[in-house]
């Protein structure tokens, strides 16, 4: 399943400080605006414990962990939908990913360039909203023309369309972000196509300095403020460290983390909360070779679940047994939790939960 979420924000804020600690892959970042240039695409493991809850129970060869496609996006600045900055490049580029992670700087300390000359994470936010919101507006209105001479001859797509496409740019010309607003799912059909900025789900990161890293700061409450008032989620780390922590060894990693009195790296959190925004989840398979997680939407049903392993599976789909991670932790084996009448069989309509282990039957 390819999907991507996509690290955006004012230059000099830390999103590739942040893309190099998750990733481990090395993007460029410097003390200049529009260090990067063409986005930088990693893929990363999504921090699981349940894989080695499995493995406990079940031997295996190896662990496969669900993963994630993290691009870092150029810096944006104001002017950027009427070609400031690198302009159309960067909004084409956020057009690609499926979520938006928004990093803001909420450190004060150290010799790093603002943009904008002071450190001030609202304002930071109401550029990026505003210049992704102009974006829409543009995109909005040459949809409206397009579709306006089909509609005035009754062509009933085209005059949905317009009715659609005309509601949203009222609410962006209002001064509303299109992600807040209720929508029918017809109207969402006829909005995808256009990749409207506006519309893809939010995560902020706000990026701290090494004496705050329980983002307790005025700064980090200013992004707090704005994600509640829109509807987002927030997660307060500190670049720098989490950078150093990610090129530690794993046993030295855990002694820092002791001495910083954290339980894990706040980028294992950043993670997964990406995971949950893209509207994702987990089901599992495990066998003497391997122990996988795998990815679907939520919602998806059994068929659409075994055509991630392989596409054919889809069509030849019959049936899946099925059983959770917690009731391999009760019975101790798959034996058991079948002896127990705890192994499910479902059919073609069976929409996966989170944790499902499953193994499918499927058809020539």
């Amino acid at each position: 399943m390819s999907v991507a979420c996509g690290i955006v924000g004012l230059p000099n804020v830390g999103k590739s400080t942040i893309f190099n600690a998750i990733t481990a892959a090395g993007a460029e970042s410097a003390n200049y605006p529009f260090c990067t240039i063409e986005p930088n695409i990693g893929i990363v493991d999504v921090p699981d414990e349940r894989l080695e809850i499995i493995r406990v129970h079940i031997e295996s060869q190896k662990i496969i962990p669900a993963a994630l496609k993290i691009v870092d996006i150029a810096g944006l600045v104001a002017g950027a939908s009427q070609g400031e900055g690198l302009g159309n490049k960067f909004l084409a580029n956020i057009k690609e990913v499926d979520a938006v992670m928004h990093v803001v700087r909420c450190f004060k300390k150290g010799d790093v360039v603002h943009v904008h000359g002071e450190v001030d994470p609202k304002k930071d936010i109401e550029v990026i909203e505003l210049e992704l919101g102009l974006a829409d507006l543009e995109t909005l209105g040459r949809n409206i023309e397009r579709v306006s001479k089909k509609a005035r001859s009754g062509d009933k797509e085209s005059l949905a369309q317009k009715a659609v496409f005309e509601r949203a740019k009222e609410l962006l010309e209002a001064g509303t972000l299109l992600r807040t607003v209720e929508w029918k799912d017809s109207e969402r059909a006829l909005l995808k196509p256009l990749f409207l900025l506006t519309m893809k789900p939010v995560l902020f990161v706000a990026n701290v300095g090494d004496d705050d890293m329980d983002g307790e700061s005025p700064e980090v409450a200013a992004v707090r403020d704005y994600a509640e008032s829109t509807g987002c989620e927030v997660v307060a780390l500190c670049g720098d460290i989490e950078g150093e922590l990610m090129s530690m060894d794993p046993a030295d990693r855990g002694e820092f983390l002791a001495d910083l009195g954290l339980s894990e790296p706040g980028l294992h959190r950043l993670i997964r909360k990406a995971y949950s925004l893209l509207g994702l989840q987990t089901f599992f398979t495990a066998g003497p070779k391997e122990i996988r997680a795998w990815t679907i939407h939520k919602g998806d049903t059994g068929p659409k679940a075994a055509g991630v392993i392989h596409t054919d599976f889809e069509k030849g789909y019959i049936r899946a047994e099925v059983y959770s991670v917690d009731d391999l932790v009760v019975y101790k084996t798959e034996a058991a939790i079948k002896a127990a009448g705890k192994l499910r069989v479902e059919g073609r309509d069976y929409k996966m939960r989170e944790s499902d282990v499953a193994h499918f039957l499927v058809g020539n």
